[in-house]
């Protein structure tokens, strides 16, 4: 299944400042918003990263006609200075979600739709998530839960893993997907699901350290007047560019009740989108996938 992108026109719109600019896809995928990229402008030019070498593959074949403009490299977006290799950017993309193809085989253990192994690897450097439910403590198993997908009630789920784990491993998506139908009320089965899974692929793949690492570097990437464009599919991921956006648009770091500044800190980003711009219904309908991204941009001034 080859992925969609999501919010493609948006994208388009809020990345693309200078037509003949460099453009960075950090998280390619199969190469959906690199393609939009490059058949937007004949001299745009693109570097593409993900970690993930058969999604590379697909991503290599779709924009194969385009490939004098298009740079492909196997690693994490938190590198992605070293990809340019010295090059500033006009802009870079960074698209959080999982993509329809890594959903839909049940060989990567995403989804506690189809039975797979415990998984949820993205690339080489991810942890086990076999292994975490294997052999965590309860109260480690609950922090993950609580702090990556914001679960109600994790000390429930924990104290039911650590229970049925003493009766046999737990290596399947379905085993785990019993265990929290097991403890948790009807209503809130598949809304508890989505977080489990959720915060076991963040924990597995360390993304939220990968995120806060790349927006540390991200402004040396850019040239000025380069765009910044990230789209995120839960809170806590949305947050922590919100919270940067608006750091680097404030620049002083000054107590309120200081009369003037003396951190000499000036703004580095204009803020493009004062809030965060979502698929329209049409999207949704034809993309349900899409229905909790949120787009955000920002340019360097």
């Amino acid at each position: 299944m080859i992925h969609e992108p999501v919010m493609k026109k948006e994208v388009l719109n809020y990345l693309i400042n200078d037509p003949e600019g460099l453009y960075l896809d950090c998280t390619v995928g199969t190469g959906g918003h690199s393609l939009a990229i490059l058949q937007s402008n004949q001299d745009t030019r693109v570097i593409g990263i993900d970690r993930d070498q058969e999604a590379l593959e697909i991503a290599k074949e779709r924009t194969g006609e385009y490939a004098p403009r298009i740079e492909f490299f196997l690693g994490n977006f938190r590198d992605a200075g070293e990809y340019l290799r010295g090059r500033r950017c006009d802009g870079f993309l960074l698209d959080l979600g999982l993509s329809s193809y890594q959903l839909s085989d049940e060989s990567r253990g995403f989804s506690y739709m189809k039975d797979g192994p415990l998984d949820m690897a993205m690339g080489s450097g991810s942890r086990s998530v076999a292994g975490f439910i294997t052999s965590a403590e309860m109260s480690s198993i609950k922090e993950v839960l609580r702090e990556f997908g914001e679960v109600r009630k994790p000390g429930r789920i924990a104290r039911r893993i650590i229970e049925e784990r003493e009766r046999g491993s737990i290596e399947r998506t379905f085993q785990l997907k019993e265990i929290i139908e097991g403890v948790v009320p009807p209503h809130r089965v598949y809304g508890t699901l989505s977080r489990v899974f959720q915060a076991l692929r963040i924990w597995a793949n360390r993304e939220l350290e990968s995120l806060d690492d790349f927006l540390r570097h991200s402004l040396d990437l850019l040239n000025s007047g380069g765009r910044m464009v990230i789209i995120s599919y839960h809170s806590l991921e949305d947050r922590m560019v919100k919270t940067f956006f608006r750091e680097k648009e404030k620049g002083c770091i000054c107590p309120p009740d200081f009369p003037v500044c003396s951190c000499g800190r000036e703004p580095e980003l204009r803020i493009i989108t004062r809030r965060p711009v979502l698929p329209s219904g049409d999207e949704i309908a034809a993309n349900s996938r899409s229905r909790s991204a949120k787009l955000r941009a920002a340019e360097r001034i």
